[in-house]
């Protein structure tokens, strides 16, 4: 349980500094947290496929990225 909140601290920590350094990319719409492999990564959604996927890190302080376009998020 211990390594669990472990993770999910160092995931939580990436997911800020992710928010930093990719929310000024043209179609961000959102950034969280999702499991991959048993394990934490931070998830980046998009409006529309990326213009330069070269700038999304694989990872973050050794936390995976993964990123997904999702389409314009609306409230409901």
């Amino acid at each position: 349980m211990a390594s669990t909140l472990l993770d999910l601290e160092r995931a939580r920590r990436a997911k800020e500094k992710g928010k930093q350094l990719l929310g000024s990319l043209a179609s961000f719409s959102g950034i969280g947290l999702t499991q991959r492999e048993g394990h934490y990564a931070v998830k980046v959604n998009f409006e529309t496929e990326p213009d330069n996927e070269a700038a999304i890190p694989q990872e973050i302080d050794g936390v995976p990225v993964v990123f997904e376009v999702v389409g314009q998020i609306r409230r409901q």
